[in-house]
């Protein structure tokens, strides 16, 4: 087995980046680094660099969408790595 030697991004679920923007970038110091909206997945994607860590703020854009599913179910966190 090969040991993990790097995380490419850590996918956080959010109801709003909006809301959620002030606290990345002011409490924890992340430098945001825009937006995007995809389409095919239904969610609008807000990219944050904190050092070496990328974060993404997953938003969805649809009620039918598999992050406004989990945030339905599970609230706001961590959603994948």
């Amino acid at each position: 087995m090969t040991p993990v030697k790097a995380i490419n991004h850590i996918g956080i679920a959010v109801k709003s980046i909006d809301e959620q923007r002030p606290y990345y970038e002011h409490t924890l110091g992340a430098q945001f680094e825009g937006c995007e909206e995809v389409e095919s997945q239904k969610v609008r994607v807000a990219f944050f660099k904190i050092n070496n860590i990328r974060l993404e703020l997953l938003e969805p854009t649809d009620s039918a969408s598999s992050v406004a599913k989990f945030l339905e179910n599970r609230g706001e966190g961590l959603h994948h790595l």
